[in-house]
């Protein structure tokens, strides 16, 4: 069992158990659109095949259509409305008594005042529920936007506060785990708290694989936001030195099934990232049969195969890339060339993708 404040219960016979799930907002040109009406069905599935019975109820918040923060995953602004209006609904949920001990919630970004909140109300009414959450980036991260820009004397203690406010916290790789742990100082202790998990994204890989039939252009895709972690000046650079287009999706307002349809023309995926604790635009791409090139770094380094990697060095900076710029272009070219005999292993890399990282199993066994 998974040490922590109040570690949930599994259901037992006619106990009937409520998950909330707390989504992030679900904006169309992100993930969380389809995370928003996914999760609920996939936990609820999960119990079912488990022989449990739970009760799943979506807290969805107001709100209100806008774009991402330039260069950021969502809207820093409108963020906090959304999660304020979650947390008005928590507590409103439990001045009724509609929230009974042993129910827990699924917060699926960790990055949420709710946490502080349920803790807070569960504590001081007696009220023991469990707290599941899923981090993505954050302050811990210092080539992530957030930590960037906020100041770590306050922003570590607050990831800390959430981290332990949390009964189970869910990380996409190992990678991203340790890194959490590590830059946090979290005690060996509480260790067992944090869980690799990959995230539920099941519903997308029939799709992708759909899309992954489509005849591939002699084109590389770039799938990732123009933001500085990215890289995205290495992008522009070889667009004009490749003997192939190379497209950067951002540059163009792509709706969800239009950008999954150019990814599956694609036939390379190309990634400088210096911050990538998942990286689920280059799993989409290799999902939709892009041949993955990635560098030894991150995440890349434990999710994909060897074939698909290239050393850190090439890409560390600008400096570093116009030393190694020829050696990156030679391999672009030659596997863009070779694309055929890449078929077998590509099948292999999917494979791995597909069972470790674009599903949550530990976490379904977790919630219910």
């Amino acid at each position: 069992m998974v040490r922590g404040f109040y570690a949930t219960p599994k259901t037992r016979g006619n106990k009937m158990k409520t998950i909330y799930i707390i989504p992030i907002e679900p904006h169309d040109v992100r993930y969380t659109a389809q995370w928003h009406g996914n999760i609920p069905v996939l936990i609820d599935a999960y119990a079912k095949r488990q022989g449990r019975k739970v009760r799943v109820i979506s807290i969805d918040g107001e709100y209100r259509e806008h774009q991402p923060t330039a260069g950021a995953f969502l809207n820093f602004a409108q963020t906090n409305a959304y999660k304020a209006s979650q947390v008005a609904e928590i507590s409103n949920l439990f001045s009724k008594g509609k929230v009974k001990a042993g129910d827990c919630f699924l917060v699926t970004d960790a990055w949420n005042f709710a946490i502080t909140s349920i803790r807070y109300m569960s504590e001081l009414l007696g009220i023991k529920t469990g707290i599941h959450a899923i981090w993505h980036a954050g302050a811990y991260d210092p080539s992530d936007i957030l930590g960037e820009r906020m100041g770590r004397e306050w922003s570590a203690h607050t990831e800390q506060g959430w981290f332990h406010a949390a009964d189970v916290n869910y990380f996409a790789t190992e990678y991203h785990r340790k890194l959490f742990l590590k830059n946090l100082g979290i005690p060996k202790f509480f260790h067992d708290k944090a869980l690799v998990s990959g995230q539920p994204h099941e519903p997308l890989l029939a799709k992708l694989e759909r899309h992954g039939t489509v005849v591939k252009k002699d084109e590389i895709v770039w799938p990732h936001r123009l933001n500085s972690d990215k890289q995205p000046e290495i992008a522009m650079d070889l667009r004009h030195r490749l003997n192939c287009d190379l497209f950067v999706t951002q540059e163009q307002k792509l709706g969800k099934e239009e950008y999954y349809e150019r990814l599956s023309k694609a036939r390379m995926c190309l990634s400088a990232s210096l911050h990538e604790n998942l990286g689920i635009g280059v799993m989409e791409a290799t999902m939709a049969g892009a041949i993955p090139l990635v560098p030894d770094r991150l995440s890349y380094t434990e999710m994909y195969l060897p074939e698909f990697k290239y050393p850190s060095a090439w890409t560390r900076d600008w400096k570093h890339y116009q030393r190694h710029r020829a050696d990156l272009m030679e391999r672009i070219e030659r596997m863009m060339a070779d694309a055929d005999s890449f078929e077998p292993v590509l099948k292999q890399q999917q494979d791995v993708l597909a069972r470790k990282y674009m599903c949550a199993e530990v976490m379904y066994e977790n919630l219910v």
